[in-house]
């Protein structure tokens, strides 16, 4: 399974002081249960913004992990296809690059406590066949089981897995 995580959330999962869901979902890649999916403006905003995403990434490609861990989509791919959606009009939120990352590679998961991007994400005219599933921090138990669960779900990837 593979998942995309926002960069409004980086911090939580790569940070020096990561919350317990972001410690969970980093788990979670390291072994090998599921994939991070990076492309376009996305990866360009994790390089950018999160210097534990660099170091993470850093690592993963000297151990020679890093394919088993994340996958890149092609950065023109990505662009191209936020452009295309950017003209529909039909998102609520600014991140229409996650949108198209999220069509292109087949994930149907993601990590952001962003609320319209994660009313987007769940838009069936804009992700569907599975509909878009959301991990975010956990307010409680109850969502926090909820969130455990969805990391054991083996439907929320493209076939390029």
């Amino acid at each position: 399974m593979c998942a995309i995580v926002d960069a409004n959330v980086a911090h939580e999962v790569f940070g020096p002081s990561p919350q317990p869901a972001g410690k969970e979902f980093l788990e979670w890649i390291r072994k090998g249960s599921g994939r991070l999916v990076v492309g376009g403006k996305l990866h360009r905003e994790l390089i950018l913004s999160s210097e534990g995403f660099r170091n993470w990434a850093l690592e993963d490609k000297r151990a020679n992990k890093m394919r088993m861990r994340m996958r890149i989509e092609k950065a023109s791919e990505v662009d191209a296809r936020t452009k295309y959606i950017e003209g529909q009009g039909r998102c609520e939120s600014n991140d229409e690059h996650i949108i198209a990352l999220a069509q292109i590679s087949g994930s149907r998961l993601l990590y952001s406590n962003d609320r319209a991007l994660r009313h987007d994400f769940t838009n069936k005219r804009l992700i569907d066949s599975p509909r878009g599933k959301l991990y975010s921090t956990p307010k409680n138990k109850k969502s926090e089981n909820d969130m455990r669960r969805l990391l054991n779900r083996k439907d929320l990837c493209g076939a390029k897995q």
